[in-house]
């Protein structure tokens, strides 16, 4: 990515795609599926549209990435609606199943809108493709693009993983902070801004972006109060480790957050330049998404393995404890060291050093492996 010298090169839209459909859009729908199960206590609309969905989805995403790398425009609309197919079953799946439960909360009504930030994305994208087909203007492309970028980043993955801290992060710490009012705030704060921002790159309206931005900060600003909140108020073991490097992170996205927002407001296109915003693609991609659910993995794989091998009470009586399952020390050792990678990415890309780039990359590669060893060790129980 450091060489590319735009997103809309082969080689950036190839990259930029591998991440955010082949990597974090494959892992969230992965974990909604079971996190929305534990969260709404209840069961899928339909396991076998699930299983229908991620099929087409995985066929769509590898289909699509190869035409990019070979630049065939047939085989990237197939791809695309492979994806585009995937994306609506995968929401009329989770939908339904939010519909039935009847159990609205900050989490449910945070996950619905990104999931509907996700289908805005997915719109978007096909919007593109067909733009670049028939000849849209260039200056009206790049401010769909930036839109595109925006929902999907922001909306889609962000706004989903805000949603799903404000109920792990209390069961994590065995906390008695759990839902308040303050949650809606927000949830409604962070999606306020995904679309006055989305409305700002569209209309080219640097008071609606720079307003959405500053409703994302003030977002990110309560989150991490409720964060401090929820550790303060623990009732239970603090957990060692993997989900405190995730709370790291939240106050890393704040500050990134903030510098953004001033950038924006001080020169626009500094804010949107390719170096900028590829490097904060990055990091929300990489950093902010990636190792939350890695650190996040460390405490529910134990925890769903644990009860998917002891279900009796004579089982349970000899069961291994869930702390004992896997290593907390060297998962977070581990996870730093990945975070390390990916900050030489960031500056690699940022300042143009191919060499660091090429350093984080190997860094992360080793440390990712690692670490994914480790976790696999809770099935040898």
């Amino acid at each position: 990515m450091v060489k590319t010298a735009a997103f809309h090169s082969p080689e950036g839209i190839l990259l930029a795609h591998m991440l955010l459909l082949g990597w974090a859009t494959m892992i969230a729908m992965g974990a909604s599926y079971q996190v929305t199960q534990v969260l709404l206590r209840t069961s899928m609309y339909s396991r076998k549209l699930a299983f229908f969905q991620v099929i087409v989805y995985v066929a769509g995403v590898l289909l699509l990435l190869v035409s990019f790398w070979n630049w065939t425009p047939l085989g990237m609309g197939m791809g695309g609606g492979l994806i585009v197919l995937a994306v609506a079953v995968y929401a009329f799946n989770l939908g339904v199943t939010y519909v039935r439960s009847k159990l609205w909360t900050p989490v449910t009504v945070g996950a619905s809108l990104s999931l509907l930030d996700l289908c805005v994305t997915v719109v978007l994208g096909t919007t593109l493709g067909i733009a670049a087909w028939t000849g849209w203007s260039p200056a009206r492309y790049e401010l769909l693009f930036f839109t595109h970028m925006w929902f999907g980043l922001v909306g889609w993955l962000a706004g989903l993983l805000v949603s799903y801290r404000l109920k792990l992060l209390p069961m994590f710490y065995v906390s008695r902070k759990t839902g308040t009012k303050l949650n809606y705030a927000i949830i409604l704060f962070f999606q306020a801004g995904v679309w006055l921002g989305a409305g700002g790159w569209w209309s080219e309206n640097r008071m609606l972006s720079n307003t959405g931005l500053l409703c994302v900060v003030v977002s990110l600003g309560i989150l991490g109060w409720f964060v401090r909140g929820v550790r303060n108020q623990s009732s239970g073991k603090q957990p060692i480790g993997a989900v405190r490097v995730a709370d790291v992170l939240i106050a890393v996205t704040f500050l990134l957050a903030v510098v953004w927002t001033l950038l924006h407001v001080g020169s626009g296109a500094a804010a949107q330049s390719y170096r900028v915003v590829s490097t904060l693609m990055l990091y929300v991609v990489l950093g902010w998404f990636s190792a939350s659910i890695l650190a996040y993995l460390t405490k529910i794989i134990p925890f769903l393995w644990w009860a998917h091998q002891f279900r009796t009470k004579e089982q349970k009586k000899g069961a291994v404890l869930l702390a004992e399952m896997v290593p907390q020390s060297r998962l977070t050792m581990e996870l730093w060291g990945y975070l390390t990678g990916v900050g030489l990415v960031m500056c690699g890309n940022l300042f143009g050093a191919s060499a660091v780039a090429a350093l984080g990359i190997c860094i992360m590669l080793a440390d990712v492996a690692l670490f994914l060893v480790e976790l696999a060790r809770v099935f040898r129980y």
